[in-house]
């Protein structure tokens, strides 16, 4: 049954005088209801509505909520020169047990991303394979592909959200030990193979991933042929997806994010169907539509914890006063851009771990040529001269 209701204005508290013109954006979340808990679905598909629409005015948020018997409250807090924000959710839609909200949100521009030049620049981010720790649970509906297509699917989430362009890698696994994922060689949480992939990949993130659960949490009888299917009962057949994410920054290996999504989903097809991972029977299925609400949701992190990160990219060939960098319009990189060049050295510490450190050299360089995935900037004198090297770096904040 769909309706729609107006409802719910988000409390905002006032903490500094706006010193800057404020924008209204109009943004939808979703989210699944459980044990028919309205209140509970509609308190996490606001604070995704608000994230959404604080990405979009190029704002960086930090959503402080509470639930008082059933009512929402929220305050915002925005990282900008204002910090008067308003959240209004202007309708809610409810389809079965999905509910989706519009919210029409307030916020100032917060001048350290969205007026800087690292918010017209897309960060890339490499997703590597999607290990299932119980390789068996994907023997109900032969989901057998999940480890290469799950990460598929939030490549493409991502890369629908427009912030960063993700790229796949799914044929690499990088954990030897699921159980204990995210493990690592290094004593400060980095993973060794995590900045040689980044380089090898050309990117400057890598997204990693482990399938904790997607086993049924109902009784099955396989190897029972006289058993009847629960579907001919009208009883809901349950099965969990547990997925972990981890974020790593690719010139130090270093653990950024890492994140649980944690849903259930109703099995509505034959025990016996095999319909596959990504197939378009499966997103069909009550539980494929609970699988794609979660990739929205950890796609829409994703892009929150990176975009207002630094911009980064290689310097891989130098020739007099000229250098080339690893990123070109598809990274939105534009002729007459200036980057600052930052030198690359490596430290070790007391354990003899190298470490990647990036040193400001003073220099700025203009760019000059820009192709598709690499682009052609000047020096102000030869590289030689100022000793740019391949391996250094460009950044803009």
């Amino acid at each position: 049954m769909l309706f729609l209701k107006h409802l719910l204005i988000l409390a905002v508290t006032l903490l500094l005088p706006i010193s800057g013109f404020s924008k209204s954006v109009d943004a939808v979340g979703e989210a699944i209801i459980y044990n028919n808990d309205i209140a509970d679905a509609r308190y996490r598909a606001t604070q995704q509505a608000i994230k959404q629409a604080v990405l979009e005015s190029g704002s960086r948020v930090n959503i402080k909520d509470e639930l008082y018997n059933g009512e929402l409250e929220s305050s915002l807090e925005i990282r900008s020169s204002g910090y008067v924000q308003k959240a209004r959710v202007i309708s809610e839609e409810q389809n079965g047990d999905f509910l989706r909200v519009i919210a029409r949100v307030e916020v100032t521009p917060d001048s350290q991303c969205s007026t800087g030049p690292t918010s017209y620049y897309k960060k890339t981010v490499g997703i590597t394979g999607f290990e299932l720790q119980v390789p068996q649970q994907a023997r109900l509906g032969d989901l057998s592909n999940i480890s290469r297509e799950l990460p598929k699917d939030l490549a493409d989430e991502i890369n629908k959200q427009g912030y960063l362009r993700a790229l796949n890698a799914t044929n690499i696994a990088i954990y030897p030990d699921l159980i204990n994922a995210p493990s690592s060689t290094n004593y400060d949480g980095s993973l060794t193979n995590v900045t040689r992939i980044s380089e090898q990949l050309g990117v400057q993130y890598i997204i990693s991933g482990v399938i904790r659960d997607i086993g049924e949490l109902y009784l099955r009888r396989p190897d029972d042929k006289e058993a009847k299917d629960l579907l001919d009962e009208n009883i809901d057949k349950e099965r969990n997806f547990v997925v972990d994410i981890y974020i790593y920054d690719g010139f130090s290996g270093a653990l950024l994010f890492e994140h649980r999504y944690s849903e259930i989903g109703n099995w509505d097809v034959s025990d016996h169907s095999r319909i596959g991972f990504g197939s378009a029977k499966f997103w069909t299925v009550h539980y494929g539509k609970v699988v794609q609400q979660a990739l929205k949701e950890s796609a829409l992190d994703t892009s929150e914890q990176l975009r207002c990160q630094p911009f980064i990219a290689n310097i891989f060939r130098t020739e007099g006063n000229r250098i080339h960098i690893s990123a070109g319009s598809l990274a939105g990189i534009k002729q007459g851009d200036k980057f600052n060049v930052y030198r690359r050295y490596e430290v070790f510490n007391q354990l003899q771990s190298a470490q990647t450190q990036l040193n400001n050299a003073n220099i700025s360089v203009t760019i000059k040529q820009v192709q598709p995935n690499f682009s052609v900037g000047e020096l102000v004198v030869d590289s030689h001269i100022l000793n740019v090297q391949q391996q250094d770096v460009v950044i803009a904040w």
